[in-house]
């Protein structure tokens, strides 16, 4: 009997070093990188950015932090947010 991975230890075992970048002594993987290999594995999956004020600006300032832009990504119906509580 085959055991199913979960979403997270299919996503986690993904090479993604060629295409990390590295900027201000930091590495990333930029967005269409990450997306395009969540996509790949799971083709229903997907993403919203929220948007803020009248403007429905997609990001939100504060002054002690900077600029933040929040969003959410849905993955077999399971959905994780970096959303403020």
């Amino acid at each position: 009997m085959q055991e199913t991975k979960s979403v997270f230890e299919t996503l986690f075992e993904v090479n993604v070093n060629a295409h990390v970048e590295n900027k201000n002594g930091l590495s990333y993987l930029s967005w269409p990188y990450a997306w395009a290999a969540v996509k790949k594995r799971f083709p229903e999956a997907n993403y919203k950015i929220h948007q803020f004020g009248k403007a429905h600006l997609p990001y939100v300032f504060d002054e002690d932090v900077g600029y933040m832009v929040f969003t959410e990504v849905t993955i077999d119906s399971m959905t994780q947010c970096n959303c403020p509580v």
